[in-house]
């Protein structure tokens, strides 16, 4: 007869940690026992829908995961650090909403980890009459003193937080969450390690202790501390050997500065793969009205028949009030491949105070607030509506940003605007805002959106080239310079301008023999009569094929009978 356990696992993450959740959950399925299903309870701190998406591919049948959200005014007065945020807290209120839903026994976890073992034997350890299980901290192991805990009790051995096997009944019925937050509201000058030191004081004397296995941390394998006794010695020796958890402690991690880890290797691999599964869907933002329909439909069509890597494309429209015959004409094209199309529509009351002109209208603001109408994206490419591709775009979304909050071609005018507009900045570089790969994470961290808008509010008047002014005026100096190629703009292909460097002089040439995005931005459209545009036959030849036949779409890969540029 085959024994099915069932454990409640518990984590607390917001979107800055989505990562290292997901990671955690990859590492917990990827050794639990064939026997045992898992609920897995997330504290959830605005974790964005793609993240929760993520989990849900991750924990499959018979694993089941659920969302708690928690009221933030709970945690208005615990403090924070550069790598603890409320977030941590969520903890304390958690066997509460859990004894609710009938869950009396729950392990939780900090996301920081790598499991190594099959959890359901910390699961079922016995508690004895203690209310948690949790392991030594090896560096504050005999310091509950400091905490006002007074003798004997101070001889207590003090826990890590960040594994703690939970016994709801016995929480709740002790008040462990209101004792806690009554000495976080009483005592903040004593919280030198946050929620951890309020659930010792309040825990004292009522924790089984666990082996140091499973909770690893960095000075224990690292050896950072002697152990309190002999004993310890022994214990701390198996878990180093054999470690089950292992917990990247203090505020150095593997995705940021830890150098020195026997554990470091496989997190980061982990961290690599999980990066290249998250790069497998190209996001491309637009923003349209409807008398651009077709110069969106025909870029789509270009980006689709260059799909020569065949990955996964997810259109995001910025709709400006278009028809419902207008998105069919998108949706027709989309829907001759596996790609996603999704119509988000704008509130322009954020954009009240924007400077619009004859070619340039309040359309043009939208890709100011993606971060913001696309909360579930990361990482986006956006892509003006007059462009069309040339090339596969895998190899552009691929670009590392690393720190930088965008990458961008330079705009082909050289108006010397930031010293026009009055900006301090290191370099004249200005970047045009007609072709961006973002990193709307950061964005989101650093509030980008309402500084632009910001700026916008406060200087309507140095908006001369309108939402790009404003983007540079706040971005200048933190974006990755692309070559041309990635923004062909009509100034590089009809040699209208001179470049004022040699380097930049050698890759607009490039650009103009091999272009992979062109940018018909400026007068000169492909859609005009006279037009004289290099690519004007090319943006025909997609206008004629795939809008008026309604041919199907083929990858270049397999069919290379479009024009040559003329």
């Amino acid at each position: 007869m085959i024994i099915i356990n069932t454990i409640n696992l518990m984590f607390a993450a917001d979107e800055n940690y989505a990562d290292q959740l997901l990671i955690a959950i990859k590492s917990v399925l990827t050794h639990i026992s064939p026997q045992t299903t898992i609920n897995f309870f997330i504290l959830d701190n605005e974790l964005a829908p793609q993240t929760k998406c993520a989990v849900q591919k991750l924990v499959r049948n018979p694993h089941q995961v659920e969302y708690l959200t928690l009221n933030k005014q709970l945690f208005e007065n615990c403090p924070e650090s550069n790598h603890i945020n409320k977030t941590a807290y969520y903890r304390i209120m958690a066997p509460l909403l859990l004894l609710r839903k009938h869950v009396e026994r729950v392990l939780y976890l900090d996301v920081d980890i790598l499991v190594q073992t099959d959890l359901t034997p910390l699961y079922n350890t016995s508690l004895g009459t203690n209310i948690v299980g949790a392991v030594i901290d090896p560096g504050q192991a005999l310091t509950l003193r400091r905490l006002g805990v007074t003798p004997p009790q101070s001889n207590n051995i003090y826990f890590n937080s960040g594994v703690l096997l939970i016994d709801t009944v016995r929480w709740v019925n002790a008040s462990i969450t209101e004792r806690t937050f009554h000495f976080i509201n009483h005592h903040p000058a004593l919280l030198k390690f946050h929620d951890q030191d309020a659930l010792n004081a309040t825990l004292v004397g009522k924790v089984q202790m666990l082996h140091p296995k499973w909770n690893v941390q960095n000075t224990l394998i690292l050896k950072k501390h002697s152990p309190i006794n002999t004993e310890y010695a022994r214990l701390f020796d198996e878990a180093i050997a054999k470690p089950a958890i292992v917990h990247f402690t203090t505020h150095e991690k593997p995705w940021n500065t830890l150098t020195e880890h026997p554990y470091l290797k496989q997190y980061q691999a982990a961290l690599k793969k999980l990066q290249a599964q998250q790069t497998e869907t190209i996001n491309i933002v637009s923003a349209v009205n409807s008398g651009f329909i077709e110069t969106l439909a025909i870029l789509y069509a270009s980006i689709l028949n260059h799909n020569d890597t065949f990955r996964h494309y997810a259109f995001y429209v910025l709709e400006d009030h278009l028809t419902a015959r207008d998105r069919a004409v998108l949706q027709q094209v989309v829907g001759r491949f596996n790609a996603d199309l999704t119509f988000v529509e704008i509130d322009e009351s954020l954009l009240a105070n924007t400077v619009e002109s004859d070619r340039i209208l309040k359309t043009a603001y939208y890709r100011i607030l993606i971060p913001d109408v696309l909360p579930q994206l990361n990482r986006a490419l956006y892509i003006d509506c007059d462009a069309l591709c040339v090339t596969n775009l895998a190899r552009l979304w691929d670009i590392n940003l690393g720190d930088a909050y965008l990458a961008a071609v330079e705009d082909a005018g050289f108006h010397g605007r930031l010293e026009k507009m009055g900006i301090d900045y290191q370099s004249p570089r200005y970047f045009n805002s007609g072709v961006m790969l973002l990193n709307l994470k950061k964005w989101r961290q650093h509030n980008i959106v309402g500084r632009v808008l910001d700026f916008i509010n406060h200087h309507p008047e140095k908006l001369r080239f309108h939402d790009q002014d404003a983007l540079n005026a706040i971005l200048h100096d933190q974006w990755i310079h692309l070559h041309p190629m990635w923004n062909a703009q009509t100034n590089i292909l009809m040699n209208a301008i001179t470049p004022p460097t040699e380097q930049l002089k050698k890759q607009f040439l490039e650009a103009q023999k091999e272009p992979a995005l062109v940018h018909f931005c400026g007068h000169e459209k492909p859609w005009h009569a006279s037009s004289t545009h290099p690519f004007t036959p090319q943006y025909r030849y997609y206008r004629q094929r795939f809008l008026k036949q309604k041919a199907r779409l083929v990858p270049f890969a397999n069919r290379r009978s479009l024009p040559q540029q003329g």
